[in-house]
């Protein structure tokens, strides 16, 4: 080879060696940026909010808290809440005809069909019990049973009429005598909505609790598995510190967890949790004290954590999480944990008051 081909190759390799070099840097600058992910946390829908972004971007990383946080109150405030005058759930309780917004109808329409393949068991027309005994708020007390009986007949989600028409309107329509209650899947929705948003953004990663539902958004860049997968906190049903009984390893998913210990009304030495039996009318008597259910919706793993408290760990339930694709983390009141086999290997238990339980039937 001649000394000028050798000269030439030199400064080819020289020349790769630095594009690669610089290629390198900028892999390490962004992956050094994205393990340093923006955090808040807030209040919303009358809980806690807490939201982690991950982005190269620190700029899109604060937007998205507070377009996240924006997102949480207008779904509050101007679509679920049954006491916000002007919601569109205040105007169908008020009106039992409106027109609302697609995220309503789309929610609405998704009730309807847990509700369908539960029983029943899981209702959004619970809204006249549950504001008779209107726990977690001040004016919580434990109501008659002629209340009761009165208020049981207006439950029947069969009795929503759903129309949808071709110009993008979505109207509902219940009976005159009911009232719609859709806190057991505003914080799942929440979660949904907040996917919709950050799937226009760059974000790479995201963790977003709302209360008791949690959004695991696109890969954890500090995950300390291969596949960037989550690690999610599944709270102790016995303690009232917030601490963590168990490690829940799983892909982006949305997580709903509904149990005895949320809210708690205390009348005459005994307690009542929140969890309504719309067949009762009173707080259900389950075999477990939570449940926790891991699926693609955050609706759908909201109502269906209500449906499968009240079912407890049965065959209707176990079918019931089948019916859509859903897998669940039981646990009863003497600390046994029940896995669907989607969760098994999944589950790192970290209390010692707690024992997976293998279901040999």
């Amino acid at each position: 080879m001649s000394d000028k081909k050798k000269k030439l190759v030199t400064v080819i390799a020289v020349i790769t060696l630095a594009v690669l070099l610089i290629v390198v840097a900028m892999i390490l600058r962004n992956k050094n940026k994205l393990e340093n992910p923006v955090k808040n946390t807030t209040i919303g829908m009358g809980t806690v909010i807490e939201q982690t972004f991950f982005s190269t971007d620190k700029n899109a990383a604060k937007k998205a808290v507070t377009e996240t946080t924006s997102i949480i109150n207008k779904l509050d405030t101007a679509r679920l809440s049954w006491r916000e005058q002007g919601s569109d759930v205040w105007n169908i309780n008020n009106e039992h005809s409106a027109y609302v917004d697609t995220s309503t109808f789309q929610c609405i329409e998704q009730c309807f069909d847990v509700s369908s393949k539960c029983g029943g068991v899981f209702d959004i027309t619970i809204g006249k019990l549950t504001t008779l005994w209107n726990i977690g708020t001040e004016d919580a007390r434990v109501p008659s049973d002629e209340e009761i009986d009165e208020a049981l007949p207006t439950i029947n989600y069969k009795r929503i009429v759903l129309l949808p028409d071709d110009k993008g309107s979505y109207l509902i329509e219940t009976g005159e005598d009911q009232m719609l209650d859709l806190g057991a899947v505003g914080k799942g929705l929440a979660c949904d909505r907040i996917r919709a948003y950050l799937e226009t953004t760059d974000i790479k990663g995201a963790i977003v609790s709302v209360g008791g539902s949690v959004l695991a958004y696109g890969k954890n860049p500090v995950s300390n598995h291969s596949d960037g997968s989550w690690n999610i906190g599944i709270r102790d049903p016995f303690m009232n510190d917030g601490r963590i009984m168990g490690i829940l390893n799983c892909a982006p998913c949305c997580v709903s967890t509904s149990g005895d210990y949320e809210k708690v009304l205390e009348a005459d030495g005994k307690k009542y949790h929140h969890i309504l039996d719309p067949r009762t009318g009173y707080p259900a008597e389950s075999n477990v004290t939570s449940v926790t259910v891991i699926a693609d919706s955050g609706t759908i793993t909201d109502a269906l954590s209500t449906a499968c408290f009240i079912l407890g760990y049965s065959d209707a339930s176990l079918e019931l999480l089948k019916e859509f694709d859903a897998e669940a983390i039981f646990i009863d009141s003497e600390g046994r944990v029940y896995l669907t086999p989607g969760v098994e290997g999944k589950l790192t238990i970290t209390s010692g008051a707690f024992t997976i339980v293998k279901d040999e039937s």
